[in-house]
């Protein structure tokens, strides 16, 4: 917090993003906020479909994996969570 300016906008990614897919979002959409956060700092991308019950996961390395309802989920900084 000492390096944030307060007369300034936060610049770069959060460390997690985690996107909630909608009727109104579009794959391109998706793929380019993906991009854009990994590019920039986050460590990890969700992308989560409740629809389908599967939450993807990418990293800036290029490793993207899907989870599917009753998976762990490893969370690097938190220990682990289980998809509902």
């Amino acid at each position: 917090m000492d390096k944030v300016d307060p007369e300034d906008n936060l610049h770069g990614a959060p460390e997690w993003v985690i996107e909630v897919l909608s009727p109104s979002n579009t794959a391109a959409e998706i793929f380019d906020k993906e991009k854009l956060c990994l590019e920039n700092g986050c460590q990890e991308f969700w992308v989560v479909d409740s629809v389908r019950r599967q939450v993807r996961v990418s990293t800036p390395g290029g490793i993207t994996k899907t989870y599917r309802e009753g998976q762990e989920i490893p969370l690097r900084q938190f220990g682990a969570a289980r998809l509902r």
